[in-house]
C-alpha cells in the first residue's frame, strides 16, 4: 500500500481542460512508471472510460478516477479517493522527478508509450 500511496504523490500528467487535452491523452492507453528512491517500481494504467489499475510487485489495486478541481482523484474502493496536483506540459516519453510529499524521498516518473 504504500508503494501505491507514495507513486499516487507524483499527480499524474492529467488534465481535463481544453489547455491541457493532451495531458489526458498522454496518459491514457500508455503506463505511467513511477520509480521510489528505493527502486521500487508501480505502474499505472489509465483507460479512457475513467478506470485505472496500479500495478507494483506486492499486489495490484484497481479503482476508477476522476479530475476534480484541477487534481486528480483516485478511488480504489477504501475510503475517500486519494487526490493530488499533477504536473503541467508532460507528453509521452517525458521522465521528471518529484519529491514525495510523505518522506520527503525522489519519485522519478516517466510516460512511456502503449500498455
Amino acid at each position: 500500500m504504500k508503494t501505491f500511496s507514495l507513486s499516487l504523490a507524483f499527480g499524474i500528467a492529467l488534465c481535463a481542460s481544453p489547455a491541457h487535452a493532451d495531458m489526458i491523452e498522454a496518459a491514457i492507453g500508455n503506463t505511467v512508471v513511477v520509480t521510489d528512491a528505493d527502486g521500487s517500481v508501480a505502474l499505472f494504467f489509465f483507460d479512457a472510460d475513467n478506470t485505472v489499475v496500479a500495478s507494483w510487485p506486492q499486489g495490484e489495486m484497481q479503482g476508477t478516477w476522476a479530475l476534480k478541481d484541477g487534481e486528480v482523484c483516485l478511488d480504489v474502493g477504501d475510503g475517500e479517493p486519494s487526490c493530488e496536483d499533477y504536473p503541467k506540459g508532460k507528453k509521452v516519453g517525458d521522465t521528471w522527478t518529484e519529491v514525495d510529499d510523505e518522506d520527503g524521498s525522489t519519485l522519478t516518473i516517466s510516460i512511456e508509450p502503449g500498455r
